[in-house]
């Protein structure tokens, strides 16, 4: 997700209480597109409800184990570039463990996020923003 900013687009990451910054994401719900999915998210996440889709960027594919459940999970997430239509402020989610949400400029949020994934999904984000804005004129 995006707005607008005074020298350029901004990107919202959350800060998780572990320390990492990240995008929001989560899981499918029955019947549900992975469009709806990712605003669910973002809203359930952040609190912004007023955006609109620009782009589709993709899926990204990654492994973890969590250690509470001694389980390894394999993830898929599908993202979308969407642009924040402003009249609302970001509010993270605290159950899920998230302390704090900024804008940031897209090559500020490259390096902040630790996950190669995630970096890569920005830098996706870059390219759809460029194609976006020569697009607009």
């Amino acid at each position: 997700m995006f707005r607008r900013g005074p020298s350029g687009p901004e990107v919202l990451l959350l800060r998780h209480e572990n320390g990492r910054w990240m995008l929001p994401k989560g899981t499918t719900e029955a019947g549900e597109t992975d469009e709806q999915v990712a605003l669910r998210e973002v809203a359930e996440e952040t609190g912004l409800r007023n955006l609109k889709r620009v782009a589709d960027l993709g899926e990204e594919r990654y492994r973890f184990y969590w250690r509470p459940e001694r389980t390894v999970y394999d993830k898929t997430v599908h993202y979308y570039l969407l642009e924040w239509q402003g009249g609302e402020q970001p509010s993270p989610q605290r159950e899920e463990g998230f302390v704090d949400a900024q804008w940031v400029p897209l090559e500020e949020a490259v390096r902040r996020v630790r996950y190669k994934e995630t970096r890569e999904v920005l830098r996706r984000a870059q390219q759809a923003l460029a194609a976006h804005t020569s697009e607009r004129g």
